[in-house]
This record gives structure tokens, C-alpha cells and sequence, in this order.
């Protein structure tokens, strides 16, 4: 005869890694990118708004859609490019370089 393992044990772990995949979800979208506070209709209109905006999603502006767009070891968060950098010459006007990343001043 062979004698079964009670599972209630188990379920509490299974439970909990349940609900950490859950709360962990919504974080584990990076590519989809908040969008600027600019309206838009087309992705030309967001061009004409700001050279760095050039994609039109939800009717607001971003300027990228994945860390491909932005070029190597540059990050796509937010529906912005995230820039690496070793110094201020790396990053856009405006920004700084700290710890590696351009960040507004």
C-alpha cells in the first residue's frame, strides 16, 4: 500500500508564490510606456511637438516603444529613452549624468 503525502503543507508556499507573481505582474510591462502629457492624433504631430517624441500611442506622445528604439545599453522606461552616459557631454541639454544614467536636473 502506498501511503500519499498530505499537501496541505504545500499549499501555503503555492499560495504565496501566487500571489508575488500577481503583484509582481503589472511591474513586469516595461515595454508598455506611460505617455507624455502632449496630445496627439498621429505620430507626426508629436514630431512637430518635440524632436524627441515621435511616437503617437493612446493619443499621447512618447518616444519609444521598446529599449531597441533607443540604442544599445540605453533602456526604454516610460516611453522615454533612458541614456547611459560617463559624463554631462553623453546626456541631452538639460541633463546630467549620475551614476551612470542621464537624469534631469
Amino acid at each position: 500500500m502506498t501511503k500519499w503525502m498530505d499537501s496541505a503543507p504545500l499549499r501555503r508556499p503555492i499560495a504565496l508564490l501566487a500571489a508575488l507573481v500577481a503583484l509582481a505582474g503589472p511591474a513586469a510591462v516595461g515595454c508598455a510606456p506611460e505617455p507624455e502629457n502632449l496630445p496627439c492624433s498621429s505620430d507626426s504631430a508629436c514630431r512637430r511637438l518635440d524632436d524627441d517624441l515621435t511616437y503617437c500611442v493612446n493619443s499621447r506622445c512618447v518616444e519609444c516603444l521598446s529599449s531597441a528604439i533607443c540604442g544599445a545599453g540605453n533602456q526604454c522606461v516610460d516611453g522615454r529613452c533612458m541614456l547611459r552616459c560617463r559624463d554631462a557631454r553623453d546626456c541631452r541639454s538639460g541633463q546630467l549624468c549620475r551614476e551612470g544614467a542621464c537624469e534631469d536636473r
